[in-house]
């Protein structure tokens, strides 16, 4: 008969060890900063960046990129702008012109003009083969102004307030 090895007996499990709650707070800020730096740096450089350029991104496996225009304009505002109910219409506001779907195209600012009241904006590298196209200025109150393509390519928009 053959004999066994010796028994040996191992004592209770040491319970693993617990690491402190911060280092896991720690790891995950890290990595949702990384992340969001990532995906800004990502927006920041991407093709909507490149769009509202006039630029259009280089790619191998496309081999025409969508033509793009540049609208122009004018807001004037009949009252006095920038206080009472026109805070929001000013010299370096925003002009956003967007698609029927409410999503931003080009992105433009206010610049002087021929009055204290009056303004002229460019955006450029705006695609065509929308079926709208609309401009927003000042507060979300405002609302959009709506063109066809092709008249927002020649005539432009021309906007009033007061």
């Amino acid at each position: 008969m053959e004999t066994l090895p010796p028994v040996v007996t191992i004592g209770p499990e040491s319970p693993p060890k617990r690491r402190p709650p911060w280092l896991a707070v720690g790891f995950t800020l890290v990595a949702l900063t990384a992340g969001g730096l990532g995906f800004g740096l990502g927006r920041a450089t991407g093709p909507d960046l490149l769009r509202s350029a006039g630029a259009s991104p280089a790619s191998p496996s496309t081999s025409s990129s969508p033509n793009v225009f540049t609208i122009s304009g004018s807001m004037t505002v009949n009252g006095q702008c920038g206080a009472g109910g026109y805070t929001d219409v000013t010299l370096g506001g925003q002009v956003e012109i967007v698609n029927q779907d409410n999503e931003v195209l080009g992105v433009g600012t206010l610049l002087g003009g021929t009055g204290s009241c009056s303004f002229r904006f460019t955006v450029s590298g705006i695609p065509e083969g929308q079926r709208l196209y609309g401009a927003k200025i000042g507060n979300a109150n405002r609302g959009v102004i709506w063109h066809s393509e092709q008249d927002a390519k020649h005539q432009g928009f021309h906007l009033t307030l007061g």
